[in-house]
């Protein structure tokens, strides 16, 4: 979502616009889905909007979620959170097969690790990976 509304913003900004690049979404294995999540994030007002699509193994849209939220302290913080609520909307939707996959690289690394989580985000990180072992298969992606 993020590299698409980049461009679009790129693109009304030139007065001789170039073409777009590509991106390429991967459809999700068999009986699985794929939640994409994002995070937009306002530092002047410390609001977060966050969004997330959910799509079926054939790319077909299943559930689309903007959520706005404010006092968020931090991008990092806003990213988490988008993941968490990507993770709790597969649950909720009744998936037990689920690819969450997102941009930030951060939070991906930091739920695919072993260990304790130290970061400020740890508190969403740990929540996180508890949503995900009501699932009988979750894996992140970037």
């Amino acid at each position: 979502m993020r590299v698409i509304w980049t461009m679009r913003n790129k693109l009304l900004r030139e007065e001789n616009p170039t073409t777009c690049p590509l991106v390429y979404w991967k459809l999700p294995q068999k009986h699985s889905v794929k939640i994409n999540f994002d995070a937009g994030f306002c530092q002047q007002n410390n609001k977060l909007c966050s969004g997330i699509i959910l799509r079926d193994d054939s790319g077909i849209v299943l559930w689309l979620k903007a959520i706005m939220h404010v006092n968020i302290p931090s991008p990092f913080t806003a990213e988490a959170m988008a993941c968490a609520e990507a993770a709790e909307m597969g649950l909720q939707l009744g998936f037990p097969r689920v690819e969450i996959e997102g941009e930030s690289l951060a939070v991906i690394r930091k739920l695919k690790a072993e260990g304790i989580e130290r970061s400020v985000i740890r508190v969403y990180i740990s929540n996180i990976k508890t949503t995900c072992e009501q699932y009988k298969k979750c894996v992140f992606l970037h």
